[in-house]
């Protein structure tokens, strides 16, 4: 019901959408392309794709090789302009994925600018980059990568979608044709050939070698108010406070249960900006499950935006642990995957040189 009411809106929004890209498409707006290589990752629909672990993929993969960096337009954040993220940074000045990324690569160049195109220059101007990573870029069109990324999620496809707002797409499930590689995220299985068919059937009109699907690896919790940063395994966890601002918390819930994990959430919206009763409430929860081995879990995105509250966690700082994620692909397409970052990356700067 709430799709078929919405659905006049989602004409209208479908419209001003399509304009904006007619007039990319015939160069009425004219994108910049740069000439040193440039990765866009990005999405169709709203929220909870696998942005960050993808550019943190491409990140952990090209640093020993590339002078790579990275490019946010730092949603949420409370500045203005182009920032370069530093570890001294607040979440308020660069946002949480940025901040987080630059708390997993301190020698990475994270920067935040919400003109992309104004953004990268002073990102050069800075430093001698050889490879930039455009994070949430796919309807940022004024910039145009040399390689573009699209993400979708695999229990949700793009394509099964429809635009905002009675679904959750950004623009026309056909601007996937847009993207040089596709990933479907979030399998909990590597999908076999039958079912990968069955997605292919909703985008023939793209290279089959280069859509790919991947999944979501859960490390081990790591505490991150205290100065040890001590790791608990999984296997010694017996009661668990999950504390979640995330686009779609589900996965966790589902990763704990699936180790047979005892939790109770505490759950907020997507880039939730905690608030001292939001601590107040998540502490007194804590203390009402009456059991001193139990510990607070949380996501990396989630830590960022708690760090600014750790006089509120004085004695519990051992108890709050943040839970690592990364994606992962199996074996033989990790390597086709990593191969076309490669050659592309190669190609671009042989071809400036």
């Amino acid at each position: 019901m709430r799709k078929i009411l919405l659905l006049p809106f989602s004409v209208l929004y479908a419209i001003g959408v399509g304009i904006r890209n007619f007039l990319f498409d015939k160069k009425i707006n004219r994108s910049i392309e740069f000439d040193l290589p440039v990765i866009g990752v990005g999405n169709l629909a709203i929220g909870g794709q696998g942005k960050t672990p993808m550019v943190e993929y491409l990140l952990e993969l090209s640093k020993d090789i590339f002078n790579t960096g990275v490019l946010s337009r730092g949603y949420k954040r409370k500045s203005k302009g182009f920032k370069i993220v530093e570890l001294s940074s607040s979440v308020q000045d660069s946002g949480d994925e940025p901040m987080q990324i630059k708390s997993k690569f301190p020698e990475a160049m994270v920067c935040v600018c919400e003109d992309r195109a104004m953004g990268i220059p002073l990102m050069l101007a800075e430093d001698e980059l050889d490879l930039i990573l455009l994070d949430d870029a796919y309807q940022h069109r004024w910039v145009k990568p040399g390689l573009n990324i699209l993400l979708s999620d695999f229990n949700s496809p793009f394509f099964n979608d429809v635009i905002l707002p009675s679904g959750n797409l950004r623009e026309s499930k056909d601007a996937y044709q847009r993207a040089d590689v596709i990933v479907f995220t979030r399998c909990s299985q590597f999908p076999d050939e039958e079912i990968q068919k069955k997605y292919f059937k909703h985008i023939e009109k793209f290279e089959k070698s280069k859509v790919f699907f991947s999944g979501l690896e859960y490390g081990t919790p790591t505490q991150f108010f205290s100065l040890e940063k001590k790791q608990k395994p999984l296997t010694e966890l017996k009661n668990i406070l999950l504390i979640c601002g995330i686009a779609k918390p589900e996965y966790i819930s589902d990763f704990l249960k699936s180790h047979g994990l005892k939790f109770q959430s505490v759950l907020f919206n997507d880039h939730h900006d905690f608030n001292d009763q939001d601590i107040k409430s998540i502490i007194s929860t804590y203390k009402k499950l009456g059991d001193e081995n139990a510990i607070i879990i949380t996501t990396e995105k989630d830590a960022m935006r708690l760090k600014k509250f750790k006089s509120y966690f004085s004695g519990l700082e051992n108890i709050v642990y943040a839970l690592p994620i990364k994606m992962k692909f199996n074996p033989e397409e990790k390597i086709r995957f990593d191969k076309i970052i490669f050659d592309f990356v190669r190609t671009k700067l042989h071809q400036n040189n």
